[in-house]
């Protein structure tokens, strides 16, 4: 297994403009297996994936720290790849907060980790613009002190669907690589109108979020356009689990089993698994 330092300084290098790399989401340690067995460059963990194992919903503060470091423990033993660390806000509104969150990422051997400026307070749903940049600034400090090559994402989790919120979008950004942000990520951004202005205006590694509905641009145009990182999110998750509740409601509908006929072609996955020596 790699050590966590070689896995940081491999992730770092990912980080070239145009590479695109590809960094799907597994959501246990099972599917962490099976993407570790198709060798993608890097993982990283779901908040939303790992919530809905766990029979709750994303980003209303029912996962705590430890449970979602935890959690990445797992996936972390699970393949050789560096693991990139979904960890919400930080768990906590301070900086302080950010700082435990970002220690105890690099303790279990994350290579890296996004933090949010999302607040899951629905009625105030982002943090102000100087608590933000406060809060990233932060993790910047505690990470350099201890794994400078440990990658932070900054999110900017607003909307971009008008010229303001995309200016605003984009003035988050630049103020997150100011406090030193290795790499930036806007997961409402799919257009690519909005993708080429991001990059223009950003001068940072841009991750993009690729895992969901009427998503068209390739790995090879996102490269072309400069993009340094395409993630999943909770797509694959998402997929998985629309899988499993089609197949119950066709059984209790339906009363016919034809979903396990479908599922014969399926790869087996347990080819994946880890067996007796």
């Amino acid at each position: 297994m790699q050590t966590a330092a070689n896995r940081r300084a491999t992730f770092k290098a990912l980080h070239e403009k145009g590479r695109a790399f590809l960094m799907p989401n597994p959501f246990d340690t099972g599917t962490a297996r099976i993407l570790d067995g198709l060798r993608f460059d890097a993982l990283a963990t779901s908040s939303a994936g790992y919530a809905w194992t766990r029979g709750v919903k994303d980003a209303e503060g029912l996962i705590s720290r430890n449970e979602a470091l935890s959690h990445a423990a797992d996936v972390i033993s699970a393949t050789s790849l560096p693991v990139n660390g979904d960890l919400e806000n930080g768990f906590g509104d301070s900086p302080e907060d950010v700082v435990e969150t970002i220690k105890g990422a690099i303790e279990v051997g994350l290579a890296g980790c996004s933090i949010e400026d999302y607040t899951t307070d629905p009625h105030k749903p982002y943090y102000p613009l100087d608590l933000a940049v406060e809060r990233i600034k932060a993790a910047v400090d505690a990470k350099n002190t201890i794994a400078p090559d440990f990658v932070l994402t900054a999110r900017s989790e607003g909307p971009v669907q008008t010229e303001h919120e995309l200016e605003e979008t984009i003035k988050r950004l630049n103020a997150f690589v100011e406090a030193g942000a290795d790499c930036v990520y806007a997961p409402e951004l799919k257009d690519k109108e909005q993708i080429a202005r991001v990059l223009t205006a950003v001068n940072a590694p841009l991750n993009i979020l690729a895992g969901r509905k009427n998503f068209h641009l390739t790995r090879k145009e996102l490269g072309d356009m400069g993009v340094a990182r395409v993630s999943i999110g909770a797509g694959l998750a998402r997929i998985a689990f629309g899988a499993f509740i089609t197949a119950a409601e066709d059984m209790k509908d339906g009363g016919a089993f034809g979903a396990f006929d479908r599922a014969s072609g399926i790869i087996d996955f347990e080819d994946f698994m880890k067996a007796k020596p």
